[in-house]
């Protein structure tokens, strides 16, 4: 449980019996009274929402870290190009110098793409300014 969850369950917990006292306060007394007890409650309800937030972010930091260290071992990650500081480490730029990753990428073809008509169509067709201008072969 992290600090944020903690903070969280307790702001709910006194939007609900703020709540309550609010309902109670307006069908006890004067209807008016209970305006400022629900709309207490209901900024103490957005604050827990906003520390549920946190909590949420902050477990997928650590899940994030914890995939990082699982998969680059203990190498640390360093910044090879904008895009890929950018994407938050997952794409690298068509210019980039470091090495492809050794685990299967699912974006291999479009870092070998010579245009990005050529990508888009499969290898059917190239742009004007391409270098390379050959098509794909159909049984691949």
């Amino acid at each position: 449980m992290t600090r944020h969850q903690l903070y969280a369950r307790t702001l709910t917990t006194a939007a609900l019996l703020l709540a309550a006292a609010g309902i109670y306060t307006g069908a006890a007394t004067a209807w008016w009274m209970s305006v400022f007890g629900l709309y207490g409650a209901a900024f103490l309800a957005y604050c827990a929402r906003l520390e549920y937030s946190f909590h949420r972010q902050q477990l997928l930091a650590h899940e994030r870290a914890r995939r990082a260290a699982v998969v680059q071992g203990a190498e640390p990650l360093i910044p090879c190009c904008s895009i890929w500081r950018h994407s938050d480490h997952a794409v690298h730029g068509p210019g980039c110098t470091r090495p492809p990753d050794t685990a299967p990428d699912p974006t291999a073809e479009l870092y070998a793409a010579c245009c990005a008509a050529w990508f888009v169509s499969r290898g059917d067709t190239h742009e004007s300014t391409c270098p390379t201008r050959t098509t794909r072969s159909s049984a691949a």
